[in-house]
C-alpha cells in the first residue's frame, strides 16, 4: 500500500466536509501539485490547474487597481457548482463544491486548514 503525501493526507481529511467535491492545490505557473475528487472522469485536474492560475491572476490584478488588498480567498458559484480559491503562498488552493455545502463551513475548513496546507507543502 502506497503512503500518502501529508498535503495528500491534509485534503482527503477537507473532503470529509459536506458538499466537497474535488479540492485542488495548484501552482501559481499553472501546474497541478496534488488533488482529491469525487467527480469522477468528468473533470480533467491538469485543465482546471492551468486556467484557474488566469482566474487567480485576474482576481489578484482586480484588488490591485482598485487598492482592494492582497486576494484572500474567492467564490465563483455556477448553476451546479461554487468554486472557492484561496492563496497558500506559492499555491493556490482551489475547492469545488455541490450547490448544497454550506458555504460559510467550507470558508471556514479552508482558513482552518491554511496553514496545515503550506506545511505540507513545504514538507
Amino acid at each position: 500500500m502506497a503512503v500518502e503525501s501529508p498535503l495528500k493526507l491534509v485534503l482527503n481529511e477537507m473532503m470529509r466536509v459536506e458538499g466537497m467535491k474535488a479540492i485542488l492545490v495548484v501552482s501559481k505557473d499553472g501546474f497541478l501539485i496534488e488533488y482529491v475528487s469525487q467527480l469522477g472522469k468528468e473533470v480533467d485536474p491538469e485543465s482546471i490547474a492551468a486556467m484557474i492560475v488566469t482566474v487567480y491572476g485576474a482576481t489578484k490584478r482586480f484588488g490591485e487597481e482598485f487598492g482592494l488588498g492582497d486576494m484572500d480567498m474567492s467564490i465563483i458559484e455556477y448553476e451546479k457548482n461554487t468554486v472557492l480559491m484561496a492563496d497558500l503562498g506559492e499555491a493556490i488552493v482551489v475547492v469545488i463544491t455541490d450547490k448544497s455545502a454550506l458555504l460559510g463551513r467550507i470558508r471556514y475548513e479552508i482558513k482552518k486548514q491554511r496553514d496545515r496546507l503550506k506545511a505540507a507543502l513545504a514538507a
